[in-house]
């Protein structure tokens, strides 16, 4: 049996193997997918890569997916184990004439998921799109038939030739964006924590060697286990880096780099085996590429980011513009405000001079050419960089019969609560709920201080463009995509009201739920 309300997914299909997602669905993905191709671009053998992560699942899905695609007439592109970007990467480059792609990974998700992401190549942009199930899976197996009987075999799983090499020149690509690091020295720390990631070393390795680069390349977690032995396959979760940063320690290293199940978010420890807030990074890559930029351009951040990101862009000379979470989202803002840069809290970072592709890989090394650029140690770099202090991202879990129904009620009820003139507060519901406090005489109304763009989003319903206003303090709740919990972040200009603030929200939140639902702190953020 398959689930075939997995279809209606906005970003991915995921969920637990094999209850949720099984060969079954993966089977159907593909022909539906393969169907949409088909109408959206048109041609009878659309060519579909297919890669897939180091999850014990993975191999049996992989396999039924790329039968699926070939059944319904498509050619699939077999990659293997790849990372998410490396797929991405290659859609865009159109190798072996792909014009999507396919992904099977539950990204940061446990050891007892997976999913199935799927993009493919904008005829008009030339950029990565996201091809969201809800829109071109769900409307498939709604024409479907009835018809039980087997199709003839189609293909097999594996290339029929064996020299695509992807991961390599994914990684030279990578390399290719920094003219400094042929001067790199030193040790860098990378930790695939049992992921995909694991592919990287041994091609870094090779090719810095290959450039004449004296910097040596050490590894933790390295071994790729679906089990994630190591650590949880998110490495911004609290303490999940440990290994790393007693590492990068105990090296002397300059940098430590953690990647997260699939490869292409990244999160970095500094050398002195501090973590490195996704915001952080954020900020400092875009403070970069705008000052690249002649001071100019258009940078893309997630609604939940910190925001030190809009500060130092605006300070950088950029334009700063919120969007909703998730690459779909991203991806349009970038496309339509012609973004210098972008990214997420999450660690995802996007690159609008590659398909807008968002990559760990690309990132580290941009930021690696920037410590060679300045002479300056990891610390000291980001170090100029001053974060809000903040809660982190708290993730409530909701158990009840329908906790999607349960956290639209909760948002929707601090939605009417904080829009009342007594607590004198912008409310932004781009994404969940987000309050911004206080209002600004200059600023009447919300869409004063998130200005909408009526041309490339006339709804502001995925992204606004942040003018001259900067909140004492602000928080959003929003619900998960794929798991039953509400994400709680807080941040304000002054430390000591983080702790008390979050957990009066963590309070009220339960309180709307009242006896009908669970609500249980999964994960603390910074708070504890």
């Amino acid at each position: 049996m398959f689930d075939p309300a997995m279809f209606e997914r906005k970003a991915d299909v995921r969920g637990v193997y094999p209850n949720q997602i099984n060969e079954e669905l993966a089977w159907l993905a593909g022909k539906y997918l393969t169907q949409s191709l088909k109408k959206e671009i048109g041609g009878e053998a659309p060519k579909v890569m297919v890669g897939r992560d180091g999850r014990t699942s993975s191999p049996a899905i992989y396999s039924s997916l790329i039968q699926g695609i070939a059944s319904e007439g498509g050619q699939p592109i077999a990659c293997g184990l790849s990372t998410t970007d490396m797929i991405q990467w290659g859609v865009g480059e159109g190798i072996c004439g792909a014009i999507a792609g396919v992904m099977i990974t539950a990204s940061h998700n446990p050891a007892e998921y997976n999913g199935i992401k799927s993009v493919m190549k904008s005829p008009e942009t030339g950029g990565i799109d996201i091809l969201r199930p809800l829109d071109h899976m769900a409307p498939r197996y709604e024409e479907d038939t009835d018809n039980g009987a087997t199709p003839a075999a189609t293909c097999s799983p594996f290339p029929s030739n064996g020299k695509m090499n992807l991961q390599s020149r994914f990684v030279d690509a990578a390399l290719s964006r920094s003219e400094r690091l042929k001067d790199a020295k030193g040790k860098v720390v990378l930790d695939p924590g049992n992921g995909v990631g694991g592919l990287f070393r041994p091609l870094l390795s090779r090719a810095l060697k290959a450039i004449g680069a004296e910097a040596e390349l050490l590894a933790v977690a390295e071994q790729i286990d679906g089990t994630f032995p190591t650590r949880p396959s998110n490495p911004g979760l609290p303490g999940a880096v440990k290994l790393l940063q007693e590492t990068v320690v105990t090296e002397g290293a300059e940098f430590g780099a953690a990647f997260d199940g699939d490869a292409d978010r990244v999160f970095l420890v500094d050398e002195w085996g501090q973590f490195v807030p996704g915001s952080v990074l954020l900020a400092a890559l875009a403070k970069a590429m705008v000052e690249k930029n002649g001071g100019d351009g258009s940078v893309v951040y997630s609604a939940v980011s910190s925001w030190l990101v809009p500060e130092t862009v605006r300070a950088a000379g950029g334009k700063a513009i919120l969007c909703r979470v998730g690459q779909d989202a991203a991806k349009v803002a970038l496309t339509k405000t012609d973004a210098v840069f972008g990214g997420e809290s999450s660690a995802h970072y996007n690159f609008p001079d590659t398909y807008c592709l968002d990559s760990g890989l690309f990132a580290l090394v941009t930021f690696w050419d920037m410590l060679l650029e300045t002479g300056l140690k990891c610390s000291q770099l980001l170090g100029q960089l001053k974060p809000w202090p903040a809660s982190g991202e708290v993730n409530l879990r909701v158990e009840c019969s329908d906790w999607k129904a349960m956290s639209s009620e909760v948002i929707s009820t601090i939605k009417k609560e904080y829009g009342t003139d007594e607590k004198n507060s912008y409310v932004l519901d781009i994404d969940g709920v987000s309050v911004f406090h206080p209002k600004k005489p200059e600023f009447a109304t919300v869409d004063d201080v998130f200005t909408i763009d009526k041309s490339g989003d006339p709804t502001g319903t995925i992204y606004r463009e942040v003018q001259n206003y900067t909140p004492d303090w602000w928080f959003n709740i929003r619900a998960s995509n794929n798991e039953p919990l509400l994400r709680v972040n807080f941040e304000s200009r002054d430390a000591a009201e983080v702790t008390g603030q979050t957990y009066s929200l963590i309070s009220r939140i339960r309180e709307i739920c009242g006896d009908r639902a669970r609500v249980d702190v999964q994960d603390w953020g910074n708070l504890k």
